[in-house]
């Protein structure tokens, strides 16, 4: 898997797990919904670079 598809799929998967943690934090703004939610969980987890997008894609890249 080259770095590109790595990256992706590893933002994907963090932002699958930010979401209901944002949930809580945005259910009382009444303005996401949940496709904005998903959204605002995929940039946050795009412009971790040292989280756990990153530590999965070196993971991903390391195996291909």
């Amino acid at each position: 898997m080259d770095s590109v598809a790595a990256h992706r799929v590893a933002v994907a998967v963090e932002g699958l797990l930010l979401a209901p943690i944002l949930r809580p934090m945005v259910d009382g703004a009444g303005v996401l919904g949940d496709y904005e939610l998903d959204l605002l969980a995929q940039e946050i987890a795009g412009r971790d670079d040292r989280g756990f997008a990153a530590l999965l894609a070196a993971n991903l890249e390391r195996r291909s």
